[in-house]
C-alpha cells in the first residue's frame, strides 16, 4: 500500500540533530499551533510530531523536510494511524469530565459521546445504547452547531434541570420542549463547543471509543467494542 507524501522545505539555517532540538525549530514555524509530542518516526531520519487536534507528520531534520501523510507497514497496517489513538488516548486526560453530562452505571464501559438531541442518528445510538446488554458510562458533551436553532436550547434545559437523567429521557425519548435555562447550563454548553471544535467534529453522533472517534451510528463498531471491552473485564 502506497501513500501520497507532500515534501515541504524549511528555511532552517542549521539542522536539528536532538529532539530538543526539533520541538524549538518547529515551534518557530508552527505558531498557530502547539507542538504537543516529537519522537523518533517509524522510518530511520524522521521524527514524529503530533500537534494540537491529534494530527500527526514527520520531520526530516537531515533535509529540513516536513512530510505530510500516512507511513503504512508492509502488511498493510498504518502506522500513522496507530501514532493518531496513541494522541488521542492522552488528550483524553484534559477532558474537562466535571462539565460533561454522565448518564450510566460508573463500573460502565466508558464511551464519550457529542451527540445532538435533533440528530435522528444520535437518537439511533441512544436507543441502542439503552437496549445493550452491557453497561456504559455514558460521557456526554453536546455538539449543538448543525442544528443551531433548536439543539442549544434543548441541550440547556438537561444540564440546568435538577435530575438531568430524567431531563435528557424527556428530550430524546418524549421530545417534550425545552423549559429550564440558566447560565450555568450555558457556560456548560461553551465548554461543550470548545471540546467538539478541540476534537475536530464535524459530525453527531461522535464516540471516542479506547482515544480513537467514530463518527456515526456504526452499529457494529459499537457492539464489538462493548464486546472486546466485556471479555478484558
Amino acid at each position: 500500500m502506497i501513500s501520497a507524501i507532500l515534501l515541504i522545505a524549511l528555511s532552517i539555517t542549521a539542522h536539528a540533530t536532538t529532539i530538543e532540538e526539533v520541538k524549538n525549530t518547529l515551534a518557530a514555524k508552527f505558531t498557530n499551533s502547539k507542538i504537543h509530542d516529537v519522537r523518533p518516526g517509524p522510518i530511520d531520519g524522521l521524527y514524529e510530531v503530533t500537534l494540537s487536534g491529534a494530527q500527526v507528520i514527520y520531520f526530516s531534520a537531515k533535509n529540513n523536510a516536513l512530510v505530510f501523510g500516512e507511513i503504512y507497514d508492509l502488511e498493510g497496517q498504518s502506522l500513522t494511524a496507530e501514532a493518531i489513538a496513541r494522541a488521542n488516548r492522552l488528550r483524553l486526560e484534559d477532558l474537562p469530565y466535571d462539565q460533561a453530562l454522565v448518564l450510566g452505571p460508573e463500573n460502565g464501559v466508558p464511551i464519550i459521546e457529542f451527540t445532538d438531541p435533533d440528530c435522528p442518528y444520535c437518537l439511533g445510538y441512544d436507543e441502542f445504547i439503552r437496549d445493550s446488554a452491557v453497561p456504559v458510562k455514558r460521557v456526554i458533551f453536546f455538539m449543538t452547531a448543525i442544528h443551531p436553532q433548536t439543539a442549544p436550547a434543548k441541550a440547556q434545559h438537561i444540564l440546568c434541570s435538577e435530575d438531568k437523567a430524567a431531563a435528557f429521557d424527556d428530550i430524546y425519548l418524549r421530545r417534550i420542549k425545552p423549559t429550564a435555562t440558566c447560565d450555568t447550563g450555558a457556560e456548560q454548553l461553551q465548554v461543550h463547543a470548545n471540546v467538539s471544535s478541540q476534537w475536530r467534529v464535524q459530525g453527531t453522533p461522535t464516540l471516542i471509543l479506547d482515544g480513537s472517534p467514530v463518527t456515526g451510528f456504526r452499529k457494529e463498531v459499537i457492539a464489538n467494542y462493548l464486546a472486546n471491552k466485556t471479555k478484558e473485564s
